[in-house]
This record gives C-alpha cells, structure tokens and sequence, in this order.
C-alpha cells in the first residue's frame, strides 16, 4: 500500500491490499461543520465513485479522523473525484430557486416538494428543510429544520447559501479543507455551523460586523456540509418536527453524532443517528457493540437575533 500526501501514522498491519488509508487532519470530532463537512465527503464520493466504498474511522486521543477507500490513490486525486460529486449534486439543489429562507407556508411547501417528485436528490434536500405536517405555534408557518441556523437577519439567507456555495469552488479547496489546517482566510458563505462564528461584541476586541475584524471562512468544509447536510432529513411527529442528529432535551436543540473507532459507511453513519441510544446517556452504552467510542453533543443556541452551535460536548464510551 503507498502512502498518499495527507497521510500519516498509517497502521500497515491493519490494512488489506488494494485499499488506501488517508488521514483527515482537518476534521475536529467536537466541531459540527467539520462532522457535517465529513458526512459531505463520504455522499460524494459514494456519487462519484461508488465502488470506491469510502469509510471513516475515528482513532486515537486526540481523536483523528482516517478515510479508508478500495482504491490505492493519492490525496490529489481523491480531492478531484470529491469535489466532482459535490457540483454533481450541488447541481440538484437549484429547486430551490426564488427562495430564500425556510419561510414557507404548508401550502407553499407543498408546492415546492410536488417539484421535485420526479428527482431523488431535490426530493431529498426539500425533506431535510421541513414538512408540511411540522407548522410552528402561530399556525401560519412550516417548523423549519434546527440545522438552519439564519433565517435573513444581517443579509444572511440560508436558502440562498445552501443552493450556491457547493458548485462555487475547486478541487483544492476540499483538498486544503480535509488535509491541511484551517486557516479561515476565505471570503464565501458560510452556514453557522462552525463554533468559531459565534462572535459576540462583548467578547470581542473590535467591532466584528467590521470587515477589519471578520474571520474568514473554509471554503471546501462549507461546500462539504451543505452536501452532509442534505443527508439529515426531517419528518412530522406528534411533538412537532423531527430531523435527523438533533436532540430535544430540557426544551433545547441538541446535534448530536456518534464517533465509530471502525470504518463506517455513510449508510452507517445514518443509521448511527437515529439510534435512540445517541439520545440518552443511560443507553449510550449499547452503541459500543457498534464500535462506537464517543458522542458529540454540541448545543444550539440563539444571542440576539442570530443562532449558532456551541463546540460539542464529548461523552466517551466504555
């Protein structure tokens, strides 16, 4: 087995011929753009090189994530055949053109989802954003996703940003997301998901609405996650919507997420998540025989008029 670029720490006695073995040095198990960003990785890769059969493990203290694929392959062009799946399915969320915020009434929604009966990727991305059987107390207004952290407030449109950030960008841009540091010096979108983007003006030196005191972005970890995201689909309950990795507890979202220590598919990692153990430290100890050694809890929470996700709590496993 060769080593690619990226790569380290590599346990040879682990690994079967044929196969490839990078580590994902970017990608912080309590950060929830970094977890979204690696849902992201592994949809696209699936799209655009399913006998690849990519997988992710989670070892080591810090923990680590490594990226396991049936193919001897260099980190280059692992991020070429990424970056291609993302803009394959990038392509699929311009159904939602003409909006955007998740401001819809169940009508309107309707509508909207009736579009896309016919395509499984915009059916999909409509079924992460709400339903039309979740509406919100004031009767009016469809529940929208607890993923959705901007609903317009200081020009920032999540809709909007869902349907243009992952085909704006390049094959290095995933590279440097996945394998090198993130630096957070780019000017595009971003979701809200990451921890860094709680600023606060009573905890900062400066104004950070100034653009002199703005931190920038990662451009490849936020098209990854606007990909990992339209994975987390929503569904109606009796106690309103549910969606995919979040937690209600004590009348507070959670997301929460599983970190395996063997290598999990993406099918896996959904099914992870809608265990009802993730959800409840009494039970979590069940989800060991799954390999899983940790949980990630991190917090969604709202300062004035802009929501964000706290850095995760971790709860280890024994």
């Amino acid at each position: 087995m060769s080593r690619c670029r990226g790569t380290s720490k590599i346990d040879e006695g682990i690994n079967v011929a044929g196969t490839t073995e990078h580590e994902l040095s970017s990608l912080e198990p309590d950060n929830l753009l970094a977890f979204l960003a690696l849902l992201g990785l592994l949809r696209s890769l699936e799209t655009a090189k399913p006998d690849w059969h990519p997988r992710v493990k989670w070892r080591g203290l810090p923990l680590s994530a490594t990226l396991v694929i049936d193919r001897e392959i260099t980190s280059d062009q692992l991020a070429f055949e990424i970056d291609v799946g993302v803009k394959q399915i990038g392509q699929s969320y311009a159904v939602l053109d003409g909006h955007d915020n998740i401001k819809f009434t169940a009508e309107e929604f309707r509508t909207l989802f009736q579009k896309t009966r016919t395509d499984r990727i915009q059916s999909q991305i409509v079924c992460v954003l709400a339903s039309d059987g979740a509406i919100k107390k004031n009767g009016k207004e469809i529940a929208p996703t607890a993923f959705c952290a901007m609903f317009g407030s200081g020009h920032q449109h999540f809709l909007t940003r869902l349907r243009s950030v992952p085909c704006d960008g390049t094959a290095d841009d995933i590279h440097s997301a996945l394998f090198e540091p993130w630096q957070y010096s780019d000017d595009t979108s971003s979701f809200r998901w990451d921890p860094i983007e709680d600023r606060r003006y009573a905890l900062q030196f400066g104004d950070p609405s100034k653009s002199e005191n703005k931190v920038g972005t990662v451009t490849g970890a936020n098209r990854l996650a606007a990909i990992g995201f339209g994975t987390l689909v929503s569904v109606p309950t009796a106690q309103g919507l549910a969606t995919l990795g979040i937690v209600d507890k004590d009348k507070q979202k959670y997301a929460c997420w599983p970190i395996p220590t063997v290598p999990t598919s993406l099918t896996v990692y959904l099914a992870l998540l809608a265990h009802p153990a993730l959800a409840n430290p009494k039970e979590s100890s069940q989800l060991v025989a799954y390999g899983i050694s940790a949980i990630a809890q991190a917090e969604r929470f709202q300062v004035d008029r802009y929501f964000n996700f706290a850095r995760a709590r971790m709860q280890f496993l024994s």
